[in-house]
């Protein structure tokens, strides 16, 4: 399958899980319960994923009901009221849900007469720009200090509140207080200190028809503060310029990509899902499921191995729940919602974030995460058991007398390993007990990742040779074993281009990658383009 445990994972999840358990119904109880629920007739893995949302419910309030007090819902005053007209009639005195705390970087200001002042980062201080629907941050400077306030329509200067204290992309930005600008280097070397910090702009709150924007609260900032992690994942990060931008600024460690709260929040999930997979082994068992106590990993089907398959996809819905729980998810202003980590395959730096509400039902809350699970686990209808194994494409041997249709890495354009890892910590924490082998490492391996990325060599070239030596021997063990009745498929998108030169466009990627097929003992018949991706997504 892969050498990556993350891929591992996701492949077992898809084809090999589901077949084991394929027909069976659900095991929860408020299913056994309803008589025409349990006897109705559950195909492929539908009653897989209808105990992945019920156990996935369970978790969720099981975790509410621990660290709840972190994420309170917020009061719209009298005292708001008075400085927004706007929600008096709507709003006053009610008790609305987070959504979601929009967050601005800062650092010290450069400016001597304000060296004590922690300045913002903002990238813009507009929070929707929805016609009818504007709201935008003000900032309110007060002697040697500011605040900011939330006000809804559109701003007097729609430029300047566009910008917020951003000089520019190359200029980076200003200071708040002064003007004085607020350069890259400066912000490096304040970060590489410990003196990056965040201030809270905004509350980003469920109205009756949308979004509501609040301003800030001394509460919020203090319920904020009150999170104290027990663990935090300290790998560090990649020293990788291109991809991960977070260590030029002090972010070291993926540890560092998250708040205290969100990292209180991942562990208590991720500590939640060995707790969750006992309770499904007692119900199993009431259920009617005979149990031998074998593991999914060993090959188990009974109500432990049941169990380890629920924990599989609780963990990946946590995962979801990262990607959209970390600091370097913005605001979209334009469509009033939060981004994710990974709007592309890296790790860049973003200046002013949105800490999504976990127990919201909005995008970012573990609600909406398991939904998504369970959509994608319902379809899958197969009954043909599947094998996923974890295994280096330069000695494996499972492709012995197969039909081969593979898809490799695509020369330095994407690091999957490194980027890999920002999910398999959180992996690792739940699934450890369910696949002790498959998470034995701190990290995901890396040395064996046939890459072409010159970080890890000590230059351009080696790191091509790397690649052209790994990739050959990859590609001849597929050539040795393959079934010879069929051709080999292999899907390679590479969207790298050199410098036009009198033959055109050359790409190293793509050359450097036909050369090791040929090398294998290949003899390639044909290259064809191919749309495997949605035109608005990554490839």
């Amino acid at each position: 399958s892969d050498l990556n445990p993350v891929a591992v994972l996701i492949n077992k999840a898809m084809i090999e899980i589901p077949p084991k358990f394929a027909g069976k119904p659900p095991v929860n109880p408020e299913s056994c319960k309803d008589k025409k629920l349990f006897e109705r007739e559950w195909k492929g893995a539908q009653g897989l994923a209808e105990d992945v949302r019920y156990y996935g419910k369970w978790m969720r309030d099981e975790a509410e009901r621990r660290i709840g007090h972190l994420y309170p819902k917020v009061e719209v005053t009298k005292k708001m009221v008075k400085e927004r007209p706007d929600l008096k009639k709507k709003y006053e005195g009610r008790e609305l849900t987070v959504i979601g705390w929009i967050w601005a970087r800062t650092v010290k200001s450069p400016n001597p007469a304000f060296a004590d002042v922690d300045v913002p980062l903002a990238s813009t201080f507009m929070l929707s720009i929805k016609k009818g629907k504007e709201a935008y941050v003000e900032p309110v400077i007060e002697g040697n200090s500011y605040r900011f306030t939330v006000k809804a329509g559109k701003p007097k200067d729609a430029n300047k509140t566009k910008a917020g204290t951003s000089a520019g992309k190359r200029k980076a930005f200003l200071c708040l207080m002064s003007d004085v600008p607020v350069s890259y280097d400066h912000i490096r070397s304040e970060g590489k200190a410990g003196r990056m910090g965040e201030r809270l702009m905004a509350i980003v709150a469920e109205g009756d028809r949308g979004r509501v924007y609040l301003s800030p609260t001394e509460e919020m900032v203090e319920i904020a503060n009150q999170a104290i992690p027990a663990w935090r994942p300290d790998n560090e990060l990649p020293v990788n310029p291109r991809d991960f931008k977070t260590p030029n600024y002090g972010l070291m460690t993926f540890g560092d990509l998250f708040t205290s709260r969100q990292l209180v929040a991942l562990t208590t999930f991720s500590d939640l899902v060995q707790k969750t997979r006992e309770k499904v082994i007692v119900d199993a068992k009431e259920a009617g499921w005979q149990d031998d106590e074998t593991k999914l990993d060993g090959d188990g089907i009974g109500g432990t191995a049941y169990a380890d398959a629920v924990g599989v996809y609780l963990a990946i819905s946590i995962s979801k729940a990262a990607d959209r729980g970390s600091t370097i998810c913005g605001w979209d202003n334009t469509r009033d919602s939060m981004g994710h980590t990974f709007g592309r395959q890296a790790i860049p730096i973003v200046w002013d974030f949105v800490e999504a509400n976990i127990f919201s039902n909005s995008t970012g809350g573990m609600t909406n995460a398991l939904k998504q699970t369970v959509k994608a686990i319902q379809p899958i209808a197969s009954h043909i058991l599947g094998t996923v194994t974890q295994s280096d494409a330069q000695s494996q041997s499972i492709s012995l007398n197969k039909i081969v249709s593979t898809d490799p890495p695509y020369y330095d354009n994407i690091g999957y390993a490194d980027l890999s890892d920002f999910f398999y910590v959180w992996l690792r924490c739940s699934l450890k007990p369910v696949y002790p082998n498959l998470f034995a490492t701190l990290a995901v391996p890396k040395a064996e990742e046939l890459v072409a990325t010159p970080y890890r060599h000590k230059s351009k070239e080696q790191a091509e040779s790397f690649f052209l030596d790994g990739m050959t021997q990859a590609m001849r063990r597929l050539a040795e074993q393959t079934h010879s009745a069929f051709p080999v498929t292999i899907y390679y998108a590479f969207k790298q281009s050199e410098a036009k030169g009198s033959d055109g466009v050359a790409s190293t990627g793509w050359d450097t990658f036909l050369e090791a097929v040929i090398k294998a003992g290949f003899a390639i018949t044909g290259t064809w383009p191919m749309r495997t991706e949605l035109a608005n997504k990554l490839i």
